[in-house]
């Protein structure tokens, strides 16, 4: 009895292990595609600049696509975080359409991410293979967390915060310590995957490390508090939004036009064509000191908008651009090392908003 007890067991680890290599192997392949067309069209639109005139007929889009034909796809990254609490299903379909509609979200000029995209999809194939395979319920719910690991590790090329983002995104205040070795195989192999095809990543440098005295601790706290603020704000906007508009616009296609709409109006007016995208020209100039306070407000500002109207994507890399100029604002006011408050803001904003501290203390 007790061999054949060992033998179930050591059966039931490779068939899961080898399950995690697969999901972070075809995690870190899709992860390659979507930034290296998110490259292309980012360039594409920069030399088009008319591509944004028509961003409220691909909101129509989006919401037809997801109303009809979705499933349930429409909750994004809440229903991968249901797939673990509560075994809701994750229709295949949602991986193609997150896809596809992230790369037109770029290529029309909404200001989001992509991160959101890449979690999603190693969602998708983790719950379909799970279910292929016929893994237990802990194992099933185990290799979900593994997929979100490897999407994240991937699309951003940070695979220790990549594994902790797994383990940490589905709770509030605690992690699933129980997908600890999963998780950090997944990113790890995600993240190898997606070097191996040729994938390459942004590297930023402190160049500049501030004395610690009084007042840098001061103004420490001060740009901490803001970090804070920008975070907590980020996230009601973008709730507020979502729930004002459903509340204004009870038809979803006149919804998803009129709040498109609003995203193009307010980006021609204020100038804001500069903040399409992933705008990761922000994080570059905050390392340099270039960036200010009004850029972040800027940018939290349409991609707020831009995720509250629907469009596809994600909030990580906003998050990022929001931080880090306005850690390197407020570092240039006080005339303090600007590359060094752009890095702290750069992870502590994202980790505001997303509620993910371990994973920010890894990203750092």
């Amino acid at each position: 009895m007790f061999e054949k007890a060992v033998v179930k067991m050591v059966k039931e680890s490779g068939i899961f292990y080898g399950a995690v290599f697969i999901v972070a192997l075809i995690t870190g392949t899709v992860s390659h595609f979507l930034l290296a067309g998110l490259a292309w069209v980012g360039s594409f639109r920069d030399s088009h600049a008319y591509l944004l005139y028509f961003l409220p007929i691909l909101g129509v889009l989006t919401a037809y696509i997801y109303q009809n034909y979705g499933k349930g796809a429409d909750k994004g990254n809440n229903l991968i975080i249901e797939s673990i609490q509560k075994e809701a299903l994750v229709p295949v379909r949602m991986g193609f359409f997150t896809f596809i509609f992230t790369i037109l979200s770029h290529l029309f000029g909404a200001s989001v991410g992509r991160e959101g995209s890449a979690v999603q999809i190693g969602g998708v194939v983790s719950n379909k293979l799970g279910l292929q395979l016929k893994l237990n319920k802990k194992n099933r719910k185990l290799l979900i967390h593994a997929g979100i690991s490897a999407g994240f590790a991937s699309i951003f090329g940070t695979p220790l915060a990549g594994a902790f983002f797994g383990m940490e995104m589905a709770y509030i205040g605690k992690i699933e310590r129980n997908a600890l070795l999963a998780c950090f195989t997944a990113a790890y192999v995600g993240n190898f995957t997606a070097l191996i095809w040729g994938t390459s990543h942004s590297h930023y440098h402190i160049e500049e490390l501030t004395s610690i005295t009084p007042r840098f601790i001061l103004v420490f706290i001060v740009a901490s508090i803001a970090f804070g603020l920008a975070g907590r704000l980020f996230a009601y906007l973008t709730h507020s939004f979502k729930k004002f508009y459903r509340q204004a616009l009870p038809h979803f296609l006149i919804r998803a036009f009129v709040t498109g709409a609003i995203v193009v109006i307010l980006m021609l007016l204020l100038q804001g064509e500069k903040y399409e995208g992933l705008s990761l020209w922000m994080i570059k100039d905050a390392f340099l000191g270039l960036a200010s306070v009004k850029q972040a407000l800027f940018k939290l500002l349409f991609t707020s908008l831009s995720l509250g109207a629907g469009f596809q994507g994600g909030e990580v890399t906003p998050l990022f651009d929001i931080g880090s100029a306005l850690g390197s604002g407020i570092a240039t006011s006080f005339e303090l090392s600007p590359s060094l408050f752009a890095a702290i803001g750069m992870i502590c904003v994202f980790g505001c908003a997303a509620n993910a501290p371990l994973t920010t203390i890894m990203l750092g």
